[in-house]
Order: C-alpha cells, then sequence, then structure tokens
C-alpha cells in the first residue's frame, strides 16, 4: 500500500506485493502487509449496491487522516484507508434485518490512540425501522442519533467523530476491548 503526493486524497492505493510504509503519523509509518483495501463489497443475485461515505472527524472537527475504517455484516466485509481529507467511501449491499435487530452496519474503526484498542460503532439507515433495534433501545435518543447515517441523492452519508461534542456512540465488543487480567 502507497501513497503518493499524486494522489488525488492521499487515499491508499493497495498492490498485493508490495511492502512499503504508509505515511508518517504520530504512530507511524506503518508497512502495511495484510491490510489491503477493500472498498467493493459485490452484490450477489438480486442484492441493490449502496454507496456509503463520510469523514473521520476528531474533537476539532478536523479530518482524521490514514484511519481504517472496516464494514462487517453478514454478506461480507470492506476496508478503506481515509485520504488527507478524512474521507473514505464504501459501496456495499444493504444487510437484512436479523431478529432483534434492524439492518445496520458494524464498523470497525483503527487510528492513532484507537490502533491498539480499535474503535466499535453500528451505522444504522434512517429509512428503516430503527425503533424495535435491541441496542439501539438501551441508549439515549442523543446516543442514537450519531448512529444514524443521512440519505443522499447518491446513498448514505456517515461521519465517524473519534471525540468532541458530536462523539459518536462507541460500542464494547466482548474479547475484543475487555480489559487483560
Amino acid at each position: 500500500m502507497t501513497t503518493t503526493a499524486d494522489d488525488r486524497d492521499g487515499a491508499a492505493t493497495a498492490s498485493p506485493d508490495q511492502l512499503v510504509p504508509t505515511p508518517r503519523t504520530i504512530l507511524g509509518p506503518y508497512f502495511t502487509l495484510g491490510m489491503h483495501v477493500r472498498p467493493t463489497l459485490q452484490p450477489a443475485g438480486h442484492q441493490v449496491p449502496i454507496t456509503v461515505s463520510g469523514r473521520v472527524l476528531n474533537a476539532q472537527g478536523e479530518p482524521v487522516i490514514m484511519t481504517m475504517v472496516e464494514t462487517s455484516q453478514p454478506e461480507g466485509w470492506t476496508r478503506y484507508f481515509t485520504g488527507l481529507d478524512g474521507a473514505y467511501e464504501i459501496t456495499t449491499v444493504k444487510p437484512q434485518a436479523t431478529p432483534g435487530r434492524s439492518p445496520h452496519l458494524m464498523l470497525l474503526i483503527m487510528s492513532g490512540n484507537f490502533m491498539i484498542r480499535p474503535a466499535v460503532t453500528c451505522l444504522y439507515f434512517p429509512d428503516e425501522d430503527n425503533d424495535t433495534d435491541e441496542l439501539l433501545q438501551q441508549l439515549t435518543p442523543e446516543q442514537r442519533a450519531t448512529m444514524l447515517a443521512r440519505r443522499t441523492d447518491v446513498g448514505y452519508e456517515f461521519d465517524i467523530h473519534l471525540a468532541g461534542d458530536s462523539e459518536t456512540t462507541f460500542l464494547g465488543w466482548p474479547g475484543l476491548l475487555d480489559d487483560e487480567e
């Protein structure tokens, strides 16, 4: 994975046979062995692709570069690294509802302080019935609002605020985020 000055927005491009460093950050650079970009989940059968885009922002609302945003759902996964503008864009399929849960994407965010313990959240869709979702029922209206994407002309938009007044609600993930004894 390499980032060059010629890249339009600083986003990383991947080649499986390359081992090159990522741009300098507080904790890096890193060699990106095994961290391949996969911004598209190919739809199967009757599934319709959707686009989800947004930015990863710090407490001051500034973009956070070289953040890994990975989505997970029963149909598969995607992975994208933000560029200099903190933006990401993935193409996936809208997941189906499951018992007790409305359609949602699980997001794993790795950047800066979240390199050791990734941030985990869910992205919910505004055009679905989210009132009966078992997770959302446990949250305040303010917390739920930070997990709801916005519908756009081309898909959905979901900004991830790592801290500050607009901080996205992050979740514990048993076994992943538990303190070791």
